[in-house]
């Protein structure tokens, strides 16, 4: 076999596994289903969990396209506090920028803008702004079935803070609708083995116009008949006048008499509790349940007293590293104020978290007792 033979065999190859498929369609639909995976930030304190989702799409152009999305993540749980089998649900829209549409794999870039909406017991219900951008990559099997891989990164705000997730899916492809362009008849006929072959294109008819009959003569319309104009009524309407008198106005004077002043509004004076202390186990910074009647007079007061604030100390006792200490401190004071926001919804500028590590005992370190009272948190209020 000659080299040239091989070289077209190999180009021949080629062009069958990267084209040998219609690919991304201009004016057709898409339906996609994905589950994968959803990450949350690590100062948003969720587990990882499953995540189900749809897009509804439509191609504008080759390249160009544009989906409606939905997503659902599988119940979590927080990794410190006692917020359990937490539900998101994203929804809203993106756009596709397709590469190498034609081909059978077709790699895009997508970015959009969504509503993230979390549920379940103790957390802020409201929905949230979000925006994402991204990659990913549909390999197409058929004309109009490819399998589908996405990745994406979220940003949205929560009670004043800025989270960043990752959700990684993966699914399939189906397209649908639109209009397949028509191709001309190409006619081959074949000659005896003596003579080439010849090509015969059949040319479409050519359409002509039919000529227009002639048109009618115009025929005269009747005129309008002339509007009837009425003659004036001859009832005549009689105003009669009564005299205004006192008894006439009593209704309308014990009426206005009666309105009631305003209320005077009541002002709520802000007036600071005393400091509220939670205690930890050994080297956790999970609370426990005996304290979350605590959390709630916590979170009862900044409800109840909008420009309020607190600060969370966290402590630890002297077992252990300085910079471990340190650490989980601070861990025991995010904990609390994570827990606050997310069950009373209030804006996390407004509540301080501080680790102190083992620097400020408040009994000795010598005795067990001692070193449960130093593992601690201290909620101080103030108000403006």
């Amino acid at each position: 076999m000659s080299k040239r033979t091989i070289c077209i065999l190999a180009t021949t190859l080629l062009i069958s596994t990267s084209s040998a498929f219609g690919a991304v369609k201009e004016g057709r639909y898409s339906l996609s289903p994905l589950v994968g995976g959803y990450i949350f930030g690590d100062n948003q304190q969720f587990n990882a969990s499953p995540v189900l989702g749809v897009r509804v799409g439509y191609s504008i152009t080759k390249a160009i396209g544009v989906e409606a999305l939905y997503d659902y993540v599988i119940p979590t749980d927080s990794k410190y506090w006692s917020i359990k089998d937490i539900t998101m649900q994203r929804f809203g829209a993106q756009g596709l920028y397709h590469f190498l549409p034609d081909n059978q794999l077709v790699p895009y870039l997508a970015a959009g803008v969504s509503g993230v909406k979390f549920s379940g017991s103790g957390v802020n219900p409201q929905t949230h702004l979000s925006f994402d951008y991204g990659a990913g990559a549909k390999y197409f099997v058929t004309d109009d079935i490819a399998v589908r891989a996405d990745l994406r990164h979220i940003l949205y705000g929560y009670n004043n803070a800025s989270y960043n997730n990752v959700e990684f899916m993966l699914g399939a492809t189906f397209q649908f609708g639109g209009v397949t362009p028509t191709v001309k008849p190409v006619v081959t006929a074949a000659a005896s083995k003596s003579e080439p072959v010849r090509t015969v294109v059949v040319a479409e008819p050519t359409k002509v116009s039919p000529t227009p009959s002639a048109l009618p003569e115009a025929v005269a319309c009747a005129p309008a008949p002339a509007a009837v104009a009425c003659p004036p009524p001859t009832e005549t309407i009689k105003t009669i006048t009564a005299p205004v008198t006192r008894e006439a106005c009593e209704p309308f004077l014990v009426a206005t008499t009666a309105k009631a002043s305003p209320a005077t509004p009541v002002t709520q004076t802000c007036s600071v509790p005393a400091d509220t202390t939670v205690l930890f186990s050994y080297e956790k910074a999970d609370v426990k349940q005996k304290y979350y009647d605590e959390l709630d007079r916590i979170g009862n007061f900044l409800k109840s007293f909008p420009s309020a604030k607190v600060t969370i100390e966290g402590h630890t006792s002297a077992m252990g590293d300085k910079d471990a200490n340190l650490k989980l401190s601070q861990e025991r004071a995010n904990a609390v104020k994570s827990h606050i926001m997310y069950k009373f919804g209030i804006d996390g500028i407004r509540i301080t978290a501080k680790g102190y590590g083992l620097t400020r005992p408040v009994a000795s370190n010598k005795t067990s007792s001692g070193r449960m009272q130093n593992r601690r948190i201290v909620a101080v209020f103030s108000c403006e």
